[in-house]
């Protein structure tokens, strides 16, 4: 039968988990944030171009 890792082990990986989840958000944050710029820089060009 396979035994569940120490205590200190599981705290390891919890703690690699949040820092990974917390890496993961900023990343996203960042997306978005360069998406939206990017988006109404192009919708202001494709005005342009239309008139």
């Amino acid at each position: 039968m396979k035994q569940l890792p120490d205590e200190k082990t599981l705290l390891e990986l919890l703690k690699l988990a949040k820092e990974a989840e917390s890496k993961a958000r900023e990343l996203y944050e960042m997306g978005e944030s360069f998406a939206q710029k990017w988006e109404s820089r192009l919708g202001d060009r494709r005005l342009t171009k239309k008139q």
